[in-house]
Parts: structure tokens; sequence; C-alpha cells
């Protein structure tokens, strides 16, 4: 990526606002460069409180994508003085770009069918995970259902529970087997956003996801950390 104002504090601290997120757009459209479907792109800011809470938008030949690109808590970090530019340049407005680019590329040529059992869709949420949704209409059984199917070719041995939670969507659930067994299923969002891992004992956060803290060592629960769609 040809715009190192992206990723040093020193160059990009001391532009205007206007010209961060036309620098912004500039490297996603050209990011974006053979992506079927693409006319411009362009950078939405947050509330009044948090305007540096980013949201990358692609405008395409049928509506527009968007996804979360920076947030207003990294965009004080990176141009706060105090704390070394080494550091700094680690969460580099740049390197969300990236990644926001690779999201919205995947999202912009789904393919889809018509099938004999109505449309079906395939795409790739994640590396090794493969989605379908089908929504179908059989008239002779007076039925119309849309399903989702999440296929893990490579699973290996993993807790059916867990898995489950991995892709479950949806408020958190108490979940009862025919012998009474429960088991809490947590909340879960498909909101696009960085993936955090909360301390429960310490309060400490970290990006990615652990299953024990760094800090203290306690248990941690990792989260989707999105912004609240606008209304």
């Amino acid at each position: 990526m040809d715009a190192p104002e992206l990723f040093d504090p020193d160059l990009w601290c001391p532009l205007t606002d206007r010209a961060k997120r036309d620098a912004l757009s500039s490297a996603l459209l050209a990011a974006l460069d053979g992506a079927a479907g693409v006319r411009e792109t362009r950078i939405e800011v947050g509330p009044v409180d948090k305007p540096y809470d980013y949201t990358a938008v692609v405008e395409t030949d049928v509506g527009d994508l968007k996804t979360p690109l920076w947030s207003h808590a990294r965009a004080q970090i990176f141009c706060d003085p105090s704390i070394h530019s080494a550091n700094r340049r680690q969460i580099a407005p740049g390197l969300d770009l990236a990644r926001a680019a690779e999201r919205l590329r995947s999202r912009l040529d789904v393919r889809y069918a018509l099938e004999t059992r109505g449309l079906t869709l395939t795409l790739t949420p994640e590396s090794g995970v493969e989605r379908t949704w089908t929504a179908e209409r059989a008239r002779f059984r007076d039925r119309t259902a849309v399903t989702r199917e999440d296929v893990i070719p490579k699973a290996g041995d993993v807790d059916l529970r867990d898995l489950l939670a991995h892709f479950y969507t949806g408020p958190s659930l108490r979940v009862v087997g025919e012998d009474g067994e429960a088991f809490l299923l947590p909340a879960g969002s498909e909101e696009e956003g960085r993936m955090v891992s909360l301390c429960q004992a310490c309060h400490h956060w970290e990006e990615g996801s652990v299953a024990v803290c760094t800090a203290c060592g306690g248990p941690a629960e990792t989260v989707i950390a999105a912004r609240p769609a606008r209304r």
C-alpha cells in the first residue's frame, strides 16, 4: 500500500480530518482494484462524541457495502506523543484498512444459484468454513423457509457445544436437554468488527482470542467489538 501517512503517526496526525478520510478512501479504492461492481469508496465518520469511529463504505452497482474501519480510541492513542511511535505504528489506520478491504472484497462477488429447492448462495465467513443460505418456497408442501448451513470440513475433535457457541447468533440462552441437563449458550453477533478477549477477573482486554488472561491468568471471554448500528 503506497500511502506512508496511513502508517506513520508523524505524517498522519497533522492532516485535517477531511484529508485523513480522503487518504483512507483513496487507499481503500486502490486495495479493491479489480473487485467486481466497485464504483466508488468513502469513509463515514462516527457520532459527535466519537468522530473517528470510521466506517468504510463501498459504493457498488447495486448499493452500498459497509464495514467498521477504525475506532476513536485507536485514533487518540495513535496521535498521543507520550506513547512511543513504534508502539503507535502497531495500531496504524493502514493496518485496519487492509483488513477492512479484505472483508469487503470477500463480500463483493458472492455467487448464488436458482435451484429446484430455491435460491442458494455460498460464502466463506472465515477460513475453513463454508456458509450456505437457502431461501425456498415449496408450494406442494405449503412450506416457505430460509435456512443457513455452516460446513467445517476439518473441524477436528471439537466439543459440539463449543462449535454451536462459535456459530450461534442471537441472545444468550439457557439450553436444556431431554435429560434435564442445562448449559449456557452465550449471546452471539454477526456484526463485523475486531475480536477481543475480556478478563472476568481483572477486566484486562487484548486483541484476538485467548482462553486465559495474559495479565492475571484468569478466565477470558472472547467477543466481537462492533459498534451498534446507527438509527
